[in-house]
């Protein structure tokens, strides 16, 4: 919504304002999904990765969104602090703006009343420190009541649609006039969508809109603003991507067997793997020991761990680095796939493939070793899961 100068106007406050419990918890709800740590990469990575022609309707431009629930008693009851980046700016806020969420009984919707700053420009703006606008008073913005925006739920597909009233954002541009906005957005629990584009009322015609008035979507990182530690993404959202190696958090024992590449065998012993998802604020995300020839004068264990990398894991030890895409490669979700290449210059590549039974309580772990096109062996685990709680000591 792209704005220079908007004249105050008083909220006006439409029907009752009295929540009774369950519109207490669906404003909850509300406010709930949209605080957090949000970003479009992943939108941009398939625009991107499977080479989208140069289309206006093309999302290219990588944003962040970070929405902050603030204790602003001066503000509102429920209020919330937006600040969205591009990537290519990343100093810069280009959207910014203070919420101040509304329940209205007779409509049975949300307003989010937008406060605007009053000092500065409308976009590109500083960063602010929470902290410090939280402190902030009415008098510090410009409130615009025709351009506040109005959600309602719906129970069907599960989440909150919105936006702004059809031609009531309307506003005076220092070169095309009168103009109004559109604004619209879907949010639930996991991801937010919103297009934005402005309309010269002479004519009808587009001043000004996002990406070819494409819908931006972005993911939800984490539930909080920021993580500790430059962390991205949370524990939670990860592995609720990662729906295979999510479930597969917590010890397995199995039995190791490697042939050639003509199917002779040439060694055979017990394995334990421990997968862990680390907790937020960690350096890593995710921690796997592999221990080989488990319980045996000469056991081995490798250590391995990863980040989260836009669309899947990526994980390395003193032997390997390696992949492992959010993606199941099944309609169940029961299989899963891993590509590694070796550090030490051998040139050798490593696919595995890891398949689940429906009760995710045994699994099979198939890998191919290969250099030059050219397979040189497998690898073949059964395992059966002997915890889900990779710390546990108990009973193993």
């Amino acid at each position: 919504m792209k704005t220079k100068r908007l004249p105050t106007i008083l909220f006006s406050f439409l029907g009752c304002l009295c929540l009774s419990a369950q519109d207490n918890n669906e404003l909850e709800k509300f406010m709930t999904y949209w605080t957090g740590a949000f970003s479009n990469e992943r939108q941009v990575y398939r625009e991107n990765k499977f080479n989208e022609p140069e289309y206006p309707e093309a999302v290219r431009q990588l944003r962040d969104m970070t929405v902050y629930r603030l204790d602003a008693p001066e503000l509102g009851e429920n209020v919330l602090f937006l600040e969205e980046v591009k990537m290519n700016q990343p100093t810069k806020a280009h959207r910014q703006r203070v919420m101040v969420m509304v329940w209205h009984e007779d409509s049975k919707e949300i307003e989010v009343q937008q406060f605007f700053f009053k000092q500065g420009p409308t976009y590109d703006r500083g960063l602010l420190d929470p902290a410090v606008v939280s402190q902030m008073k009415k008098t510090d913005f410009i409130p615009v009541s025709k351009c506040n925006l109005f959600f309602t739920w719906d129970e069907t597909l599960n989440r909150f649609k919105g936006g702004m009233r059809a031609k009531a954002c309307e506003y005076k541009h220092e070169v095309s006039g009168l103009v109004y906005a559109e604004f619209d957005m879907i949010l639930d629990e996991n991801r937010l969508w919103y297009r934005d584009r402005s309309i010269i009322i002479e004519d009808s015609s587009i001043r000004g809109e996002i990406d070819g008035f494409s819908w931006l979507r972005f993911d939800k990182l984490s539930d909080a603003p920021k993580l500790a530690n430059g962390d991205r993404i949370s524990k939670k959202q990860m592995k609720r991507r990662m729906v295979d190696e999510g479930e597969a958090e917590g010890i397995w024992d199995g039995t190791f067997h490697r042939v050639d590449s003509l199917g002779k065998t040439m060694e055979q012993f017990k394995t334990r793997i421990i997968v862990r998802y680390l907790e937020d604020g960690n350096e890593y995300d995710y921690h796997q020991t592999n221990v080989l020839k488990f319980g045996q004068p000469d056991e081995k264990r490798i250590d391995s761990y990863g980040k989260w990398d836009v669309n899947g894991l990526r994980f390395s030890n003193f032997r390997l680095d390696g992949f492992s895409p959010a993606f199941g490669i099944d309609d169940a979700n029961l299989s899963t796939a891993f590509t590694m290449s070796f550090k030490d210059g051998s040139g050798l590549e490593v696919s595995e493939i890891i398949t689940y039974a429906k009760d995710r309580k045994s699994r099979i772990r198939t890998s191919q070793y290969m250099k030059d096109g050219k397979i040189l062996r497998r690898t073949m685990i059964s395992e059966k899961k002997v915890s889900d709680d990779p710390y546990s000591t108990s009973g193993l």
